[in-house]
């Protein structure tokens, strides 16, 4: 029944998605466009909604299941970094820092959380959130070190996701309630989410030559890493680990999903190959609508 219902939950997602190539190839959405939305989504609805996310009664055993998934998400980081530093090698025409970005980085925030909110409303939510935190700790170090010879900044951790993560669990613990009337407005931006975010992808998809894309096998290898070798790793590994059916549900959508928009972002940001990450993005995102079911059903 979960996985039944996680499929339906991707292919509206994906319906989004086509509406979003449509509004590209129209005219609605053009670069400019694109890149403000996207600032929107990053800066705005997306920690909105991880922080209203918090707005709930105190539970010490929910306190305790976040600290679980938080190790958790940890596992699911290395694992990935690991199998891209040894199955990953420089190859001519191919961008390795990108590669190795994609594999370890996921599409969390813009369909973990919308699946985690689809399934089990705030608490799906939070635990989806525990992996976006994660993620962002993570992405601004190692990531960084993987794309920028600069090396890492620790102020570049200072963001409004990790920001709505840490004040949304002081809330929740010392039970500070947002006022009804500021709730509603802010639960409104929160639902934007979902259709904003994949609007974008879908407009990022519209940019790509699929003709052309299939036709590049070693790119085909660095999706099955990230989809495939990876997911079932940490998803065979949730099998062994005693923990509720919601949070082993969250914890295998989320760690099974797509390479992250920030892929391309981040290319661009540094100097990376920026159409060969959307080039990626985009696969790991058509091919996510098979592979995360079957990592559940891995999970158990």
């Amino acid at each position: 029944m979960i996985v039944s219902t996680v499929l339906g939950k991707i292919i509206s997602i994906f319906i989004i998605m086509v509406v979003g190539v449509i509004c590209y190839k129209v005219g609605i959405i053009d670069n400019n466009t694109k890149e403000k939305l996207s600032r929107l989504s990053t800066l705005i609805v997306n920690p909105i909604l991880i922080f209203m996310s918090f707005q709930m009664e105190y539970d010490t055993a929910l306190l305790k299941n976040m600290g679980i998934l938080f190790i958790l998400a940890v596992i699911s980081y290395v694992i990935s970094i690991v199998l891209g530093h040894f199955l990953l090698h420089k190859k001519e025409g191919y961008d390795l820092a990108v590669e190795k970005f994609a594999v370890t980085y996921t599409n969390c925030g813009f369909i973990g959380v919308p699946l985690g909110y689809a399934l089990f409303g705030s608490i799906g939510v939070i635990y989806a959130t525990v992996f976006v935190a994660t993620f962002h700790i993570f992405c601004w170090t190692h990531g960084i070190l993987l794309l920028d010879n600069s090396g890492f900044q620790p102020k570049k951790l200072i963001n409004p996701c990790l920001i709505a993560v840490c004040s949304g669990i002081i809330c929740f613990i010392f039970q500070l309630k947002i006022p009804t009337n500021i709730a509603f407005a802010m639960n409104s931006i929160a639902d934007m989410n979902t259709p904003l975010a994949m609007l974008l992808s879908g407009a990022i998809m519209a940019q790509l030559n699929f003709k052309e894309t299939f036709k590049k096998g070693r790119m085909f290898f660095v999706v099955a890493l990230r989809l495939i070798v990876s997911s079932a790793i940490f998803a065979l590994l949730l099998r062994f680990v005693p923990i509720d059916e919601q949070m082993r549900v969250v914890a295998a959508v989320t760690a099974a999903c797509p390479s992250g928009a920030m892929t391309i972002t981040m290319a661009i940001l540094y100097g990376r190959d920026d159409y060969y990450a959307t080039e990626l993005f985009g696969m790991t995102t058509l091919l996510s609508i098979v592979t995360i079911p079957l990592c559940m059903m891995i999970a158990g």
